[in-house]
């Protein structure tokens, strides 16, 4: 009975959020599709945003909280010139960013096929933003898609794979090396990261390119990959100030 109560509870907490952020009718449709169980691909509007997303999935939650929560929104980075989204999912950061920095060229990153193809969706009328079909990771690679019991915001591609966690799903893996020398990059002027606890292995292998990274922003997942935190923190020895808003960690170099 608890469980129940709770369960209520929580959607009708969503149910508000989404009421407020989402214009229109598409706040009652991803309700609705959320009270039938149906997953229902749908075009939802948000403030100036139209995206487009999988109801009754978390595509709903990401966008309000990328779009009209603007979990981004605290961060300092003066008219920057390149911006790389490691793990853009459906790719409401990549549009946030767009929207507050039109001048920046936007690297868009996602391995999961999925998401990448709504990513691809979402961004068709933004061409300052790169999407790119892969999963950014500490050496090139090819790697098993793992799920997580989060749904379609919780894929990875980890150090070791489980046959139970499999997606069956193959794709190349990125050094942010790789991604600096094929685009021309001289800088980067904002990393976002959240790749599900792959930033281990990314930060473990980091310092050919740390010193190319003025502001980074960064969602560590220790609960998931013992050791994320550790890692960042160590590549980023040289950062000079850190700050925590909500689950992220962004570090700055000295003068940003």
């Amino acid at each position: 009975m608890y469980r129940i109560f709770r369960d209520l509870r929580r959607f009708l907490k969503r149910a508000r959020v989404y009421l407020r952020a989402i214009d229109g009718p598409g706040a009652a449709f991803c309700i609705l599709d959320e009270i039938v169980g149906r997953e229902t691909l749908r075009k939802i509007r948000i403030g100036r945003d139209e995206i487009w997303v999988r109801t009754n999935t978390p595509d709903v939650i990401v966008a309000v909280r990328g779009l009209y929560e603007l979990e981004y929104k605290e961060i300092r980075c003066v008219n920057p010139r390149t911006i790389v989204d490691a793990g853009a999912n459906i790719g409401t950061s990549s549009l946030y960013f767009a929207r507050r920095y039109p001048e920046a060229k936007i690297l868009a990153v996602e391995p999961e096929t999925g998401n990448y193809d709504l990513l691809v969706k979402n961004i068709r009328d933004h061409h300052n933003i790169v999407a790119i079909k892969a999963a950014v990771w500490g050496n090139s690679d090819r790697r098993d898609i793992q799920r997580r019991d989060t749904g379609h915001w919780g894929y990875t591609v980890s150090e070791t794979s489980t046959e139970a966690e499999s997606t069956g799903q193959w794709v190349d893996c990125i050094t942010i090396d790789s991604l600096i020398e094929e685009h021309g990059i001289e800088r980067i002027d904002l990393l976002k990261m959240d790749i599900e606890g792959g930033e281990k292995d990314v930060f473990e292998n980091s310092s050919s390119w740390i010193d190319a990274v003025d502001v980074m922003t960064v969602e560590l997942h220790d609960r998931i990959c013992m050791g994320c935190d550790r890692a960042f923190y160590l590549a980023t020895k040289d950062f000079s100030t850190f700050e925590k808003h909500g689950e992220k960690v962004t570090a700055y170099r000295s003068g940003h």
